[in-house]
């Protein structure tokens, strides 16, 4: 037993470590945390507070029913119309019930190429393009409102058999 300070002191040292882990950690963690699980309680309620951005997915159909009618009719039917749009609180003060302004949309093909550039990992069923080939016939490919010129996103059916580009502004319905 000619060792046994320094089991002594290595267990003190252990003691002392466990003890002063404990009492930074009572500090540092908050006093929710565990209580609806392995996250911080108060947090529900804090993001609960936070104002309102997106609305139901069928919230624009009140105010406009012609393009909810043919949205509900097309392809594009599942999505919600805030996924290419923006925010329902951005067009729609939800609190006061107020109109605040048109509704922001990124008419260019970078929007339609979210969800429909080819790529490996996504279901061969799902309809894919890849651009290069897509509109190897289209003069103003390089545009940004390219897709617009032939498909109309609320029923992007194509919209005439060897499409002729058109103007920006007079997309037909």
């Amino acid at each position: 037993m000619q060792n046994s300070k320094h089991y002594f002191r290595a267990g003190a040292l252990v003691i002392g470590g466990l003890f002063l882990f404990l009492l930074v950690r009572s500090f540092l963690v908050p006093s929710s945390f565990g209580k609806y699980g392995p996250y911080r309680g108060d947090n529900v309620r804090e993001q609960m507070a936070k104002p309102t951005s997106y609305s139901a997915p069928n919230a624009c159909a009140d105010c406009h029913p012609d393009v909810w009618k043919k949205h509900s009719a097309g392809k594009h039917a599942p999505l919600p119309c805030q996924d290419c749009h923006a925010p329902l609180s951005q067009h729609f003060d939800l609190e006061k019930g107020e109109l605040i302004g048109p509704m922001p949309i990124q008419k260019t093909s970078k929007l339609c190429l979210r969800c429909h550039l080819k790529l490996p990992s996504r279901p061969a069923s799902f309809p894919q393009i890849n651009p290069e080939d897509h509109l190897i016939r289209v003069p103003e490919a390089r545009q940004a409102d390219v897709c617009f010129r032939c498909h109309n996103p609320h029923s992007p059916a194509l919209r005439k058999k060897n499409v002729e580009a058109v103007p920006v502004g007079e997309i037909p319905q």
